[in-house]
């Protein structure tokens, strides 16, 4: 939080700026420390792991992404950006007899808008912007043989710093840090619901997230 409130404070001009408005993509890769008490607490349960395999209520998560941006001012940008977020488990219970599959995606859309700071061959945006997500949630649990999808969606808040440093006049490398956090609620059956004999609620879909992100910018102008 320091880092952005430095950053949106600093004042553009002693970097210097590029001339022009940019309009720019971003593809990229992203690791994500992944809090999530919920759904560790739910895994535990349902599928009764070894000491050894139980699910850390804080994990890595690796995040897809993608983005565009455009420069509205000399000192200000707007963008959308998709991202993906992937996590799976596979449990083996303590008998050693039964194994429960669980996975789950989190689709990201995100409205961004950013302070900008423009140097000779490096940008800065610091900012953050708000989504609505929507999380698909599937377990296969065994011996019950039991395979459904649970689903649901909410709002997000997310404040980010991007660096973009040129290596041509199109090409530029980005790093950035973010945090995000979702309210999802709680996840809801698509289908009647299934008697897993265990009774167990599904989870809530809240979590939060730090991460940081590797990619590559096209500048489009």
């Amino acid at each position: 939080m320091l880092l952005v409130i430095l950053l949106v404070g600093a004042t553009p001009r002693l970097c210097g700026q590029t001339p022009g408005k940019f309009f720019d993509l971003t593809v990229g890769l992203g690791v994500d420390a992944h809090f999530a008490h919920a759904v560790a607490n739910y895994i535990n349960l349902i599928a009764q792991p070894r000491p050894e395999q139980r699910v850390d209520v804080v994990t890595s998560a690796p995040e897809f992404y993608a983005a565009s941006e455009l420069q509205l001012a000399d000192d200000w940008s707007a963008g959308i950006e998709y991202a993906l977020l992937m996590k799976s488990y596979s449990i083996d219970d303590r008998s050693g007899y039964a194994r429960s599959d669980i996975s789950y995606q989190v689709h990201m859309p995100t409205i961004l808008v950013h302070r900008l700071i423009l140097g000779e061959g490096f940008r800065v945006k610091a900012g953050g912007g708000i989504g609505y997500h929507f999380c698909a949630f599937r377990q296969q649990l065994q011996p019950s043989g039991d395979d459904e999808t649970l689903k649901n969606e909410g709002p997000s808040f997310k404040l980010e710093v991007v660096g973009n440093t040129k290596f041509d006049d199109t090409f530029y490398g980005s790093i950035g840090v973010d945090l995000r956090w979702d309210f999802l609620g709680a996840l809801k059956r698509r289908d009647a619901v299934t008697d897993t004999g265990r009774s167990i609620e599904p989870p809530s879909m809240n979590f939060f997230n730090a991460g940081i992100k590797f990619g590559v910018t096209f500048q489009l102008n």
